[in-house]
């Protein structure tokens, strides 16, 4: 029998899954795997924090639309505010009511007619209380008030006497020395939140009456001579203040930067108040310096400021009362100096008993009756401020609501269409 031969028996084998990134590795399986875990973390947590809010925020919106908390907004190519309360429907009156366990809260739309208490032509604005900026239920408030008595605007206290800002300012210098912070509302809320009752807001600043910047900063306020020392207006132990300094130009561009911001927040005009000087003693002026007696340069420092502010806020206006206007002691009222259009004039009447003077004229309003009185006195005021626009502010705390109403009347019938009461009693 032959014998078959034989080769040499070669073994092999496959290499399967030898390399890591093939297709039928376990290793990159696993890998795969935790990649679309972490993708799906990723997604859940974008989602919730960016959807989710606002998501939030509209059912918010629709269920109650006057507690958001940012009220939001857009601005058309002539600088208007636009809210979102002007975008929605305004066909018929509604009323949207919110309620909980404990509290309701109801939202008035401003599709309702505007009470006729005033002739419609003429703007009636009132000072709102200071605690009306505490939230933005309590400037939601103020609206609703004065839009029940007929007032179209309302003036806030958007900087206190203390120097204190009643909003979040933007101005670096209002945050470092304490004036203002963010958990305030801004100017934006404030304006929005009083839209909702088509009420148009009017701020009030205390321009050189202000305790806290110059508090902080050296700049801005009264330096002895020496260079080191701040001025108070009294011992620091009986609760002595230092005081902005209108001398200096840290002031006046510390008070524009306020005004500027203020009016691009959509407040439709700004009443300067406080433009005075502290008392100062006969011992101050070697202190400090012989300009602080000088009545020209007392005038000239105090009107540069309001020219500085009217620079930047051409809607700004020079608070003055018309009785120191009479009497001559009204030092920051000039003009012929002033650049600011307006000019706010304080009128109260229970003040003018006797005949007084302006620009040579006689004026005699002791045997006046009522009505002819306040024409009187708003021609006294015309008279005074020149070429400029007065808008009188009526002192109301001793007038009745016919009289109120009958001075408002008169003062329309006599070409003023934006006119200003003030209460003191309601300010407390």
């Amino acid at each position: 029998m032959k014998r078959k031969m034989k080769g040499r028996k070669i073994y092999t084998y496959r290499a399967r899954n030898r390399r890591v990134f093939s297709d039928y590795h376990p290793l990159r399986s696993a890998i795969g795997t935790v990649l679309t875990l972490i993708l799906v973390v990723v997604i859940g947590f974008v989602g919730y924090n960016v959807v989710g809010p606002i998501v939030t925020r509209l059912q918010q919106e629709k269920l109650n639309p006057t507690a958001t908390a940012d009220p939001y907004f857009t601005e058309n190519s002539a600088g208007e505010i636009i809210t979102a309360v002007q975008t929605q429907a305004t066909t018929t009156p509604q009323t949207t009511t919110s309620t909980d366990t404990t509290t309701e809260t109801s939202a008035t739309t401003t599709t309702e007619a505007f009470p006729s208490r005033f002739p419609s032509d003429i703007d009636v604005a009132y000072f709102a209380a200071e605690d009306a900026l505490k939230n933005l239920d309590s400037v939601e408030a103020a609206a609703k008030k004065c839009r029940e008595n007929g007032y179209r605007s309302m003036i806030l206290p958007l900087k206190l006497s203390s120097g204190m800002l009643q909003y979040a300012s933007s101005v670096d210098k209002a945050a470092a020395c304490g004036a203002s912070n963010d958990e305030m509302l801004t100017l934006r809320e404030i304006v929005n939140a009083a839209k909702r009752y088509d009420v148009s807001c009017i701020g009030q600043i205390f321009t050189l009456e202000d305790h806290t910047f110059p508090n902080f900063f050296m700049e801005g306020s009264y330096v002895f001579k020496e260079g080191t020392t701040r001025w108070l207006d009294n011992k620091p132990e009986e609760g002595g203040k230092p005081w902005l300094n209108p001398f200096d130009a840290a002031s006046a561009d510390y008070l524009a930067g306020i005004a500027a911001e203020i009016q691009k927040g959509g407040f439709t005009q700004i009443i300067c108040t406080g433009t005075i000087f502290p008392h100062f003693f006969r011992s101050d002026a070697e202190l400090i310096g012989n300009h602080i007696e000088d009545a020209d340069k007392r005038k000239e420092a105090l009107v540069s400021v309001l020219n500085r502010i009217a620079d930047v806020a051409p809607t700004a206006g020079l608070y003055a009362d018309l009785y120191a206007v009479s009497q001559g002691t009204e030092e920051a009222f000039q003009p012929a100096a002033l650049h600011m259009t307006p000019i706010y004039m304080e009128i109260h009447s229970a003040k003018f008993t006797e005949a007084f003077t302006i620009e040579a004229q006689r004026f005699d309003p002791a045997a006046l009756a009522f009505p002819e009185k306040i024409k009187m006195l708003a021609e006294a005021a015309r008279i005074a401020a020149g070429s400029h626009e007065v808008i009188p502010i009526l002192q109301t705390a001793q007038m009745s609501e016919a009289e109120i109403e009958t001075a408002v009347s008169v003062l329309g019938e006599n070409g003023f269409k934006k006119i200003c009461l003030y209460n003191a009693a309601d300010q407390a």
